[in-house]
C-alpha cells in the first residue's frame, strides 16, 4: 500500500512540475523577446504569447497589443543599444508569475533593476505584465551618459598614450573596432581613407617618412556622450625630414566610438595646405 501511495505522490509531483513548466513557458518567451534586438524577429516572438488585448504597464509605458509592446522594446534599445537583460528565479502561484530582473550595459554596469508580475490566461499566453523599478538601482539618463563619457575618454587617452608615448601598436589595436576608418586629409602626401587597423599602420609608417612629431601642447578633450564622440584639440611640433624645417600647427581630431572601441578618426589641421607644402619642401 505504501508503494502505491509513493507512486501516486510521484505522479502528482510530476504533474505539478509539468504545470509549472507550462506556466513558465510564456514568461520565458516574453524574456526572449526582450533579448531580441531585431525588430521584425522580435515581433514574431511576441505574437506567439501576446494577444491584441494583452497589456504592459511600468513607470515608462502603459500599452496594449503586440505592436505596441514591440515598439516599447524597440525604443528601449534605441536608448540602450548595448543593454543585457538578466533575470532571477520565477515564483509561480495559480496563473501568476513574478521574478526579479536586472539590465546591465556591455561592461556589466547596472542600468536598472526591478520586479515583474505576469498574469497568464491558462492557454500559454500572457494577459498582463506589470513592471516595478527599483529607484535606488536605476541610473538616470544623465548618469548613464556620464559613465559612457568617462569610459570613452579612457579609451581615447589610451589610444594617444600608445600612439605618441609608448609606441605600443599591440595595445592600440585592442582599442580599434574592426573595420574602423581613418579619414586623413587628401591634400597630405599620406592622405586618403584607411579602413581597418592594418591600413592605419601603413598610413602611420608613410607619414613617418615625411616628419618627426612631438606634442607641443597636451590634448584638450571635448565630449558628446550622446553621440559617442570625443573631440581633441592639441598643437603639434613637426620637423620635416626633407628640409629640416620645423612647424607648429594646431590640430583637432574627431573620434567616434562604439562599445568601448574607436570606430573612426577625422583629423583637422589649422592649415592643411600649409602643412602639406611644409612636408614636401626641400632644403
Amino acid at each position: 500500500m505504501r508503494k502505491i501511495y509513493f507512486l501516486y505522490f510521484l505522479f502528482m509531483l510530476n504533474g505539478l512540475f509539468a504545470q509549472k513548466k507550462d506556466k513558465l513557458n510564456p514568461v520565458m518567451v516574453y524574456e526572449k523577446a526582450w533579448q531580441e534586438h531585431n525588430n521584425d524577429a522580435r515581433l514574431k516572438i511576441i505574437k506567439t504569447i501576446w494577444l491584441d488585448d494583452s497589456t504592459f504597464e511600468d513607470p515608462s509605458a502603459s500599452i496594449k497589443g503586440t505592436v505596441a509592446l514591440n515598439n516599447v522594446i524597440n525604443e528601449f534599445y534605441k536608448k540602450y543599444p548595448d543593454a543585457v537583460l538578466t533575470s532571477g528565479a520565477k515564483v509561480v502561484k495559480d496563473n501568476y508569475v513574478s521574478w526579479d530582473w536586472k539590465i546591465l550595459d556591455s561592461k556589466s554596469k547596472l542600468i536598472m533593476s526591478g520586479r515583474d508580475f505576469a498574469r497568464l490566461n491558462g492557454k500559454g499566453q500572457v494577459s498582463k505584465i506589470i513592471g516595478f523599478w527599483n529607484p535606488e538601482a536605476t541610473l538616470s539618463e544623465s548618469d548613464i551618459l556620464k559613465n559612457l563619457e568617462t569610459d570613452n575618454l579612457k579609451v581615447v587617452a589610451q589610444y594617444y598614450e600608445s600612439l605618441f608615448k609608448t609606441r605600443d601598436f599591440t595595445a592600440m589595436a585592442n582599442l580599434i573596432q574592426p573595420g574602423a576608418i581613418y579619414y586623413q586629409a587628401e591634400g597630405l602626401p599620406y592622405g586618403g581613407t584607411f579602413t581597418g587597423f592594418e591600413e592605419w599602420t601603413k598610413m602611420y609608417a608613410k607619414s613617418a617618412e615625411y616628419f618627426e612629431l612631438q606634442i607641443e601642447k597636451e590634448q584638450v578633450y571635448f565630449s558628446d556622450a550622446s553621440k559617442n564622440e570625443i573631440i581633441i584639440y592639441f598643437t603639434i611640433k613637426a620637423k620635416a625630414k626633407k628640409s629640416g624645417k620645423t612647424l607648429l600647427m594646431p590640430v583637432s581630431e574627431h573620434i567616434d566610438l562604439k562599445d568601448g572601441k574607436i570606430t573612426a578618426i577625422r583629423p583637422f589641421y589649422y592649415d592643411t595646405k600649409q602643412f602639406a607644402e611644409f612636408l614636401k619642401s626641400k632644403k
